[in-house]
């Protein structure tokens, strides 16, 4: 889908897409919901057409060997109804949970993001986004694959977080790291030649696996990195450009790993634990390359 040109393209740029939660999940919920509720009326009436002298106890033993003893048949259907009524409720909870995690809209430009909720839209250029945010969470969190993506202008503001329940998810966030480094890198690069630092921010690799356990993603404790055109700073140490020789990102352990020319790891993480982690490795891609150049070295960007 493509934006006619207008007075406003300039600022954002064409629109390259757009992308909505799927209403199926939700609806499923409340559809589960309705039906639960009516079989808790069901069971009260059928408690209303039995026998008048019914009111012997009654035991039942479920598949488990478990046996229930109820004082009469009455009392068997206020509990087989209140149990209905219950599962109810917590349908129609998951509904209201699910339904407000699925009233944001995107749609992804040239040169921004726009996230639409009821009348209102913000728009944040990918050049103003320091912290792009990808992680695992849910029955993948074990896994490794992305399922959520959240992003910021930087830490004075809260994450804007986009779960995988967006229809067409993985192509969203391929396509916003995509242009988030495109329309950074060059500020990037310019601020570089300018003599001055780029920060960066990850989370370390004990950590990251300890959110996949615990949950709770976006109350992270992040540590600074420091990019610079003569050395990277991380932890405190700085490492001159010129003796960094490799950059290995390994899709099996999900590790990203820089080593010296002496062999040493300078830096060891998890790959999606770093900030903006493709502006990252891209901007140190370009450092690596015309260090290399400058020692009249071919060397690949990545290795595997």
């Amino acid at each position: 889908m493509q934006q006619s040109p207008s007075p406003s393209a300039p600022v954002t740029g064409e629109l390259v897409a757009s992308f909505r939660h799927g209403k199926g999940f939700p609806l499923f919920m409340l559809i589960l919901g309705l039906i639960m509720l009516g079989m808790a009326c069901f069971v009260l009436y059928l408690g209303t057409i039995l026998p008048v002298d019914s009111s012997a106890p009654v035991s039942v033993n479920s598949s488990r060997g478990t046996n229930l003893n109820f004082s009469s048949p009455q009392m068997l259907v206020y509990c087989t109804s209140a149990f209905l009524a219950v599962i109810a409720a917590g349908l129609f909870g998951l509904y209201v949970w699910q339904k407000r995690l699925r009233q944001a809209s995107y749609e992804v430009y040239e040169h921004g993001i726009a996230c639409m909720l009821g009348s209102s839209k913000n728009y944040v250029p990918f050049a103003e986004i320091e912290d792009l945010y990808l992680f695992s969470s849910g029955q993948a969190a074990i896994s490794g694959l992305i399922t959520n993506l959240a992003y910021r202008r930087n830490a004075n503001e809260p994450f804007h977080r986009v779960i995988e329940s967006l229809k067409g998810f993985h192509d969203f966030q391929q396509l916003v790291r995509d242009l988030h480094v495109r329309e950074r890198l060059p500020a990037v690069l310019e601020t570089l030649e300018g003599g001055a630092g780029v920060p960066f921010k990850y989370v370390p690799g004990s950590a990251v696996w300890g959110k996949r356990i615990k949950g709770n993603f976006l109350d992270v404790t992040t540590q600074p990195i420091l990019v610079t055109r003569e050395f990277l700073e991380v932890q405190g140490r700085k490492v001159p450009m010129s003796s960094l020789r490799t950059l290995d990102l390994s899709e099996w352990s999900e590790k990203v790993v820089i080593r010296d020319e002496a062999g040493k790891e300078v830096l060891s993480t998890v790959c999606t634990g770093i900030m903006s982690h493709d502006l990252f490795l891209h901007t140190l891609g370009v450092i690596l390359d015309n260090e290399a150049a400058d020692r009249g070295e071919i060397v690949a960007e990545l290795q595997d």
